[in-house]
Parts: structure tokens; C-alpha cells; sequence
């Protein structure tokens, strides 16, 4: 458990729906930033539930990321004191701190975010073909497929409040995704320092508790 809390302080991450708490201190980790609807709407109980899977899934990499990197370091602090280890222990070790340094402060803090992005493209095409039916062909290259997919369900008649701040939020960390995709690694590096994996988590959550409000509003209307 201690390993699960120092990363969820550094990353903000925790189990989704899922808390610790202090006597003192209060609540010390928690998952509820991912939504959990209280009405039940087949489309938006299987899309939350596997957001909810995917912050399970990428806060036990950062876990596991995080404790690789910790045993390699504290191999290294050991075979420093031993007056017995070989070259050989150093060779490797000097190679492989310094990869999984890396791979903690690049990959494993862009594979949330590449899965997520994927995700929230796949969440607003599942809403929008399980609640209308279909999706039309995305004919204009200016447009993202989020825009373009959340467009169209504004299309169907779902009023989205806060359309262009959902769109803000989420589009801070599709950056990433597309840096990733394209090899923009002082891009990438640089981005991933300023990015908040809670905060794109809680971003598309909001999206979609956003749709479903409007979903419920649009059945209340037509009823």
C-alpha cells in the first residue's frame, strides 16, 4: 500500500472509486474523479466502468514503473558499498537506472495518455452508434476525431453544455498523443512536465458525465 500512495501522490492517480484516509490528515488518495452515473443507461454504464478499468490498469504500470526503478536504484546503492561486485554488476546497472529513469519520467507517464486519447475517441463513436445508430464519415482535415464526434451528437440533438472548455481540457493532452505517435520526443518531454494525469483523467470524465446529462435531458424532453 505504501508504494500505491507515494504514487498516487506524484501522479494523482489512484483506483477508481477507491479512497484512503488518514485520521488526521483526511483523505490522502482517491479515484473519484472518474464519474459513476447514478441512473442507469446501458451505453454510459459500459463506457464509465471501462474508464474506470482503464485508471485501474495505468495506475498499476506507474506502480509497478515506479517500483522497477526503485530496486534498480537501491541495487546500485548496494553494489556501491560492496567492495566485491564486479564490473560487470556496474556495467549493467549504470545502463539500465538511468533507462528506467527515463522510462518513468516519458513512457510511463505517456502510455496513459496515448490509451486515454484512444479511449475518448472510442467512448463518443460507441454513445454515438449505440443511442443514433451510426456515424457519418469524417470528410473535413482540420478537425479532430473528438471534435468531429462530439459535433455529431450535438448534431443528433444532445445539448452539450460547455462544449468548447470540454474540448479545451482534453485537447491539452492530445497533444501528447499526437507528439507520441510522431516522434516529437523534446516535445513530448516537455509537455508530459507540465501535464496533470488526474487532471486529463478528470477531463474525460467530464466530457462524458456531460454528455449523458444531456442525453437524460434530450429522453425527458421527447417523453
Amino acid at each position: 500500500m505504501d508504494a500505491e500512495l507515494v504514487t498516487a501522490k506524484k501522479y494523482g492517480l489512484f483506483w477508481a472509486w477507491s479512497y484512503v484516509e488518514d485520521e488526521v490528515a483526511g483523505s490522502i488518495a482517491d479515484g473519484f474523479y472518474i464519474y459513476q452515473p447514478d441512473r442507469f443507461w446501458e451505453p454510459f454504464w459500459v463506457l464509465f466502468d471501462k474508464l474506470g478499468q482503464l485508471n485501474n490498469y495505468c495506475f498499476n504500470q506507474l506502480v509497478a514503473s515506479e517500483a522497477k526503478l526503485s530496486e534498480l536504484q537501491a541495487e546500485y546503492d548496494r553494489a556501491v558499498e560492496d567492495k566485491t561486485a564486479g564490473a560487470e554488476v556496474f556495467d549493467y546497472l549504470s545502463e539500465e537506472v538511468p533507462a528506467w529513469e527515463d522510462n518513468v519520467v516519458t513512457f510511463a507517464k505517456a502510455a496513459p495518455i496515448v490509451l486515454l486519447a484512444s479511449f475518448t475517441e472510442w467512448g463518443l463513436k460507441h454513445i454515438a452508434i449505440t443511442i443514433f445508430g451510426d456515424v457519418p464519415k469524417k470528410k473535413e482535415r482540420g478537425i479532430s476525431d473528438i471534435q468531429f464526434y462530439l459535433r455529431h451528437l450535438i448534431h443528433c440533438g444532445l445539448e452539450v453544455k460547455n462544449t468548447n472548455e470540454l474540448l479545451s481540457r482534453v485537447g491539452t493532452f492530445r497533444s501528447i498523443r499526437n507528439d507520441f505517435a510522431h516522434g516529437k520526443w523534446n516535445e513530448l518531454e516537455r509537455d508530459l512536465q507540465e501535464l496533470s494525469l488526474r487532471e486529463a483523467f478528470t477531463s474525460v470524465s467530464a466530457m462524458f458525465e456531460a454528455i449523458e446529462d444531456a442525453a437524460w435531458r434530450r429522453e425527458e424532453a421527447l417523453a
